[in-house]
């Protein structure tokens, strides 16, 4: 099996996905925790098709009885830098 990316934004390929299902991650929640996938900048809109598929192949399961998780964006977005400095007022 080739480097078939599956996920762009983490770069999670294929493999990646089968080899964490075989680990034991045997839930879509575990998945994301697990591998990053629907945790990037398009919030699983660009792989969850993708995820979806291999996933249900490999547990045996359907995709119409498979739910996406919880995609969460952040409520604000905020400057990197405000994370990088010590903040001593407060």
């Amino acid at each position: 099996m080739g480097k078939k990316i599956i996920c762009f934004c983490q770069d999670l390929t294929e493999p990646d996905l089968i080899r964490a299902i075989e680990e034991g991650h045997d839930h879509l929640e575990a998945i994301k925790r697990y591998t990053g996938a629907f945790m990037g900048p398009c919030q699983g809109k660009m792989c969850a098709a993708n995820i979806l598929k291999v996933f249900a192949a490999k547990t045996g399961q359907s995709i119409e009885e498979l739910r996406v998780p919880t995609l969460r964006p952040p409520v604000e977005p905020i400057p990197l830098g405000w994370l990088a400095t010590e903040d001593d007022e407060k």
